[in-house]
C-alpha cells in the first residue's frame, strides 16, 4: 500500500519543495528543518490536549495529511471487501466529512473506490470550523478535480452546537469522522446522541465511519461507545467486530488493553526525508476504529475470529490473540505440531480474520492448536 504518486506530487507543490527525495534535501535544508520543528510541536500540543493544526499547517500537510488520508482508505477498502454489495448498484456516492479539516478523509474514500466502473459521481461535503484548513482542502479538490470531472467537492465552515447536536436535510452514503472527535469532544465519554444524530443522516444501507488516533483514551472511549450503541435496536457495529457481545478487551481486567490497528504502508520518499532526526514509526498506520450501519441493511458478518494481535514468538511454541463472542482468547502452536493443516499460522497478521476446525479449547480463555487444526486465513 503507497501513497499516490499525484498526491506525493501535490503535497510538494503545496510546500514548495516540489523535487524533494534524498538527493535534493540539501537545497531545502531550512525548510525541512523549520518542518520538522512544526512537527515535534504538534506532538507536544496534542500530547497535552491542545490543537494547533492550523499554527503548524506546513507540518500537518506533510505528515498527516497522507497518514489520515491511507488511514481512511484502507478502512473504505476494509468495508467494501467484507460488504461487497455497498457500492455494486451505486451510480452516485454521497460522503459528508465532519470535521474535514485539510479533506484527507474525503480523499481517502475518493482514492479507495475512484476504480469502480459504476460511479460516475463523487458528492463530497466537508465540514470544519478553520478557515485555513477549509484552504487547503479546496486547493487540494480544485487540483483533484481536473484529474477527475467526477469529483464535487463542497467545503462548509462550520461549528458544531454546543449539544453535539447535527442537524442537515440530506442524506449520505457515508459520513466521516476522522479525528475530529478527539478535538471536538474533550469529555472520556463520546455521546450517544451526537452519533444517533449522524446516524440520521445516512441512507439506510449507508456507513457511519469514526477513525480516532491509537491512543489508550481515545480507543477505549470508542470501545465503550460501541458497546452502548449494540444495545440500541437500530444500530449495527459492522467493523472492525465480527460479533456482538461486549467488547472482549474491555473485560480483560486491569490491563486496560485497547483494540487499534497497525497496518504496514510503504510512506511516501518526501516522508522518510522529513523524518530524518525524527526517527517516528512511519512505516505503520495505527488508528482505532468503528464503523457503524443501520439494522435495517441486515448486513451478514463473516464467519471466524478476528486477530487482535501480532504473532508472538517464544522458545517452542508461537502464539497470538483472538477477539471471540466469548471475550479475548489467546491462540497457541507448539512449534512441533507445525502440519500442512495449520501452517498458514504463521503468516497471520493484526487485523486477519481466521476459520479454525479441531481446536483443543484447553480453557476458555486459551485454544490449543494440534496437529490436525485446520487454521483458514478468511480475510
Amino acid at each position: 500500500m503507497k501513497l499516490p504518486d499525484e498526491i506525493s506530487v501535490r503535497i510538494l507543490q503545496t510546500l514548495d519543495m516540489p523535487d524533494l527525495n534524498k538527493f535534493t534535501q540539501s537545497r531545502y535544508t531550512r525548510k525541512l528543518s523549520a518542518i520538522r520543528r512544526q512537527m515535534k510541536r504538534l506532538a507536544a500540543d496534542f500530547a497535552a490536549n491542545t490543537h494547533s493544526e492550523t499554527d503548524y499547517l506546513d507540518a500537518y500537510t506533510v505528515y498527516n495529511f497522507p497518514m489520515n488520508m491511507m488511514k481512511t482508505a484502507t478502512v473504505i477498502e476494509g468495508i467494501m471487501t467484507r460488504y461487497r454489495d455497498f457500492a455494486s448498484g451505486k451510480t452516485r456516492l454521497s460522503v459528508l466529512d465532519i470535521g474535514c479539516g485539510d479533506g484527507a478523509g474525503l480523499f481517502g474514500v475518493y482514492y479507495a473506490l475512484k476504480d469502480s466502473i459504476r460511479i460516475r459521481e463523487f458528492n463530497m461535503t466537508g465540514m470544519d470550523s478553520s478557515k485555513k484548513m477549509l484552504a487547503r482542502a479546496r486547493s487540494m479538490a480544485g487540483w483533484l478535480r481536473k484529474h477527475d470531472p467526477r469529483i464535487g467537492v463542497h467545503l462548509l465552515r462550520h461549528k458544531f452546537h454546543e449539544d453535539l447536536r447535527f442537524v442537515s436535510k440530506k442524506r449520505y452514503d457515508i459520513i466521516l469522522a476522522v479525528n475530529s472527535l478527539a478535538e471536538v469532544i474533550q469529555e472520556t465519554t463520546i455521546p450517544d446522541r451526537f452519533v444517533i444524530s449522524l446516524l440520521d443522516h445516512l441512507i439506510s444501507d449507508g456507513f457511519l465511519l469514526i477513525i480516532e488516533p491509537a491512543l489508550k483514551r481515545f480507543s477505549r472511549r470508542l470501545m465503550r461507545l460501541r458497546d452502548r450503541l449494540l444495545l440500541r435496536r437500530e444500530v449495527q457495529v459492522l467493523l472492525p467486530c465480527l460479533h456482538d457481545s461486549p467488547c472482549a478487551l474491555l473485560q480483560v481486567g486491569r490491563r486496560r488493553e485497547w483494540c487499534h490497528q497497525s497496518v504496514s504502508w510503504s510512506p511516501p520518499d518526501f516522508l522518510k526525508v522529513i523524518n530524518q532526526g525524527l526517527n517516528r514509526e512511519i512505516d505503520l498506520l495505527k488508528f482505532s476504529h468503528l464503523v457503524i450501519g443501520k439494522k435495517t441493511a441486515c448486513r451478514v458478518k463473516p464467519n471466524g475470529y478476528l486477530v487482535i494481535s501480532q504473532l508472538l514468538k517464544e522458545k517452542g511454541k508461537t502464539r497470538c490473540f483472538l477477539c471471540t463472542p466469548r471475550g479475548r482468547v489467546e491462540l497457541v502452536r507448539l512449534n512441533r505440531l507445525k502440519s500442512k493443516y495449520n501452517f498458514r499460522f504463521e503468516e497471520l497478521r493484526k487485523g486477519n480474520i481466521v476459520a479454525l476446525e479441531n481446536i483443543d479449547a484447553k480453557r476458555t480463555d486459551c485454544w490449543q492448536m494440534t496437529a490436525q487444526t485446520t487454521l483458514k486465513i478468511v480475510e
